[in-house]
């Protein structure tokens, strides 16, 4: 078959070279439907591109959450279980030395107690423990006195907390005073914590303090964190798979204990955009489509005319034992080696178009950032839309070949 081909993309050259301006305008109606394809699916990709971007610029859809599955529902019944998977810090570090996907991670854990001042004053207190680095780059704005906590007071595991403008107040008496707050100790679970920093604003329903998990761990009273892993992706796209080689990880990670983690995404727009495009794209597909039909006439064309030139060689190859198999062959094989030209130029085509638009779309269209992206996906199916048009649209001429009578034809 290989060779019918090779013999066939000559012969096409052939007639391209001797009938270069009859065999152009039958292909090129390939080309142009060919290029069309390409430039309709390449400015797809990038809309589907460019709308996860905004997506993900205004959420946290590259973020991935792990945690411990803590209870069972039996009957209805919520029961806590007896064996609860930790997810700790080394746990964490041998995920990412296997996770194949670019992403920083950090550990996060919130509980409430009951917290004192100095002078044994009671405070209701959400506390919230987290690993260092943040995954959020902290910012000195969010900052009304004091400091951070550093990774490497973390790692010595001073007592050091975070406290929010009203937690402040309480501890000096005095809410328009909270900044002297800075360097007074407050009391969380049997041990005592020093306030490095104050954070503007707070709730008085729901007042907040912060430290790191290392510090939580040490305290006398502390409970036993089953802390949140969150994993931001470098890639948004990524987000999908990289949960299900978690969940995979994790489950022979802790191959004794039935489920568990579970693990969440935001991605739910994403799958929503993905249905929309998937549906904008059929139906395109569907329009530029009757290009590409027009595009498969033109072939048959080709085809039919270089039959009719040539019904003498025919007759002569089936007097000399050439069967109806090698006739069909052959002219398939030509009918495929024109649609291929015709699919190239109108590769090139279609990136050239698509390459124009989106600068010009940019140029109209005040903010956008949108650039033409060309995938494997694309050259895919191109290729599959190549051989579909020689196939179909050369089977009826590679036919009628076949079926020629060779001594009428030798006679023509």
């Amino acid at each position: 078959m290989l060779s019918a081909l090779l013999r066939a993309l000559n012969e096409t050259l052939h007639n391209l070279r001797t009938n270069f301006f009859q065999t152009f305008l039958s292909v090129l109606g390939i080309i142009i439907g060919v290029g069309a394809l390409v430039a309709m699916l390449s400015m797809i990709d990038g809309l589907e591109a460019y709308g996860k971007e905004q997506i993900a610029a205004g959420s946290s859809l590259e973020n991935l959450l792990v945690r411990a599955n803590t209870g069972t529902r039996i009957d209805g019944i919520y029961a806590q279980r007896d064996t609860i998977a930790l997810i700790d810090q080394e746990v964490v570090t041998a995920l990412m030395d296997s996770l194949p996907y670019a992403a920083t991670t950090q550990l996060t854990y919130s509980n409430t107690t009951i917290g004192y001042t100095a002078d044994s004053a009671k405070i209701g207190l959400r506390y919230q423990a987290y690993t260092l680095p943040s995954l959020v780059p902290q910012e000195d704005s969010i900052l009304l006195s004091g400091r951070f906590i550093t990774e490497a007071e973390a790692a010595r595991g001073e007592r050091l907390a975070l406290i929010d403008e009203t937690v402040a107040g309480r501890l000096v008496g005095d809410t328009a005073a909270a900044k002297e707050a800075v360097g007074l100790p407050i009391y969380l679970l049997g041990d005592s914590l020093t306030v490095a920093g104050i954070l503007k604003g707070g709730n008085p329903e729901m007042l907040t303090l912060s430290l790191p998990l290392a510090t939580l761990n040490l305290l006398a009273d502390a409970p036993t964190p089953h802390p949140t892993l969150n994993i931001a992706l470098a890639d948004v796209n990524e987000v999908l798979a990289a949960q299900k080689f978690t969940d995979a990880w994790m489950a022979r990670h802790f191959a004794s204990i039935p489920d568990p983690t579970e693990s969440m995404t935001r991605t739910g727009y994403l799958e929503q955009l993905a249905q929309g495009i998937l549906v904008f794209r059929l139906v395109m597909g569907l329009l530029i489509g009757i290009a590409v039909v027009v595009g498969g006439v033109g072939v048959m064309n080709v085809l039919l005319m270089s039959i009719a030139e040539r019904t003498p060689e025919i007759g002569v190859r089936k007097a000399v034992g050439a069967n109806r198999r090698n006739i069909i062959t052959q002219f398939l094989a030509e009918s495929v080696a024109i649609a291929t030209i015709g699919s190239f130029f109108g590769v090139l085509l279609g990136m050239a178009v698509a390459l124009l638009a989106a600068p010009i779309l940019n140029y109209f269209v005040e903010g956008l950032e949108f650039r033409a992206i060309f995938s494997l996906n694309t050259l895919l199916v191109v290729s599959v839309v190549a051989l579909m048009i020689g196939v179909i649209f050369g089977t009826y001429p590679a036919r009628k070949a076949a079926r020629l009578d060779p001594v009428v034809a030798i006679r023509r």
